[in-house]
């Protein structure tokens, strides 16, 4: 897929690409094998071209290979050899490797905290122990489940106060170690290699009428969403690594640039993949009671004004969206 650097990184372009490309650096993606792993991965075949293999390490649960859509076969180690590795290095750490949300219910509670600390652990050892210069931690809006005790969802408090304490200790090690640390908490995310199709609204909707199905909405309540484009996100990112505008820690919310009830996604979904003979089933809505799972639009509005940051529309996240499930169901069949 096509990436435009020179526009995502605008004034700070050069400078950039001289930090990236200097002799000492390297790039570490973990949860290689996840949705923003696989995106991290194609973002950095992109860029680095011929390069890559000697600039980018991926690691994750196993070793295994990942083929990217540009071609690029992509070795994954185990995440237990972070630690063995880059001592000689400059790195620019990309962390994703958790255990998910939808992992709560297949392991017991002490189970699901102790795989997730056995990462932790590895990472906050490589922190100790490597030239770090940022990391980009991805946590969770499920955050907020955790700090405010909602009910919303109970395996999200869990996963929550997880990703929560990852937050707390890895920021302690950065600002000890003077690493720069960006903490996006993800809401709601669109793109390719988007993974658990039928666990998202938006990917749900888009399985359904790609495959020629009405699309069925089980809430009997208004369902909030604002979604951001996923390489918008790790664009976002990189820039804010390497600009002096920020802090050495920086926390925000993701959200997009429109927020939209999933019935009336559902009828955008129909409309731009252009199918007249579906349907949207729902059942009526009950009460004035709304599941809105929407961060704090302030500080990333902020920052991509301030960067003057092409984002992705929501149309165009959409159709790229709907064009990766849509090659995946190809592959697939």
């Amino acid at each position: 897929m096509p990436f435009n650097f020179e526009k995502a990184f605008g004034a700070d372009y050069r400078f950039i690409l001289d930090c990236l490309f200097s002799k000492q650096s390297h790039i570490a993606v973990t949860g290689a094998s996840g949705w923003l792993g696989r995106a991290a991965l194609e973002l950095f075949s992109a860029l680095y071209g011929d390069e890559f293999n000697g600039r980018v390490s991926a690691y994750g649960s196993r070793e295994q290979q990942i083929i990217l859509d540009d071609g690029r076969t992509v070795s994954v180690r185990p995440l237990t050899e972070i630690i063995h590795r880059h001592t000689q290095h400059d790195i620019y750490l990309f962390h994703f490797a958790f255990l998910t949300k939808d992992k709560v219910g297949g392991y017991t509670d002490d189970e699901y905290i102790r795989l997730n600390n056995d990462i932790r652990s590895l990472v906050m050892q490589v922190l100790k122990q490597s030239q770090v210069k940022a990391v980009l931690l991805s946590s969770s809006g499920a955050v907020y489940d955790y700090l405010n005790d909602s009910n919303r969802d109970k395996s999200a408090n869990l996963y929550g106060r997880l990703k929560y304490e990852d937050e707390l200790l890895i920021e302690e090690i950065c600002n000890k170690y003077d690493i720069k640390l960006l903490i996006p908490r993800i809401f709601n995310l669109s793109g390719p290699y988007i993974n658990k199709l039928s666990a998202y609204a938006l990917s749900s909707i888009i399985t359904n009428v790609v495959a020629g199905e009405n699309v069925v909405i089980r809430a009997n309540k208004f369902v909030f969403r604002s979604y951001i484009y996923i390489l918008d996100l790790l664009l976002l990112c990189i820039r804010m690594m390497f600009s002096e505008r920020f802090e050495k820690i920086v926390r925000f919310d993701t959200v997009g640039d429109e927020t939209v009830e999933v019935g009336e996604l559902a009828v955008k979904v129909c409309k731009l993949l252009d199918v007249a003979d579906l349907t949207i089933e729902r059942p009526n809505i009950i009460g004035d009671e709304a599941d809105s799972y929407l961060g704090n639009e302030q500080p990333i509005k902020e920052i991509i004004k301030g960067f003057e940051f092409p984002v992705t529309g929501l149309d165009r996240q959409i159709l790229e969206t709907a064009e990766y499930i849509r090659n995946l169901s190809k592959c697939s069949g």
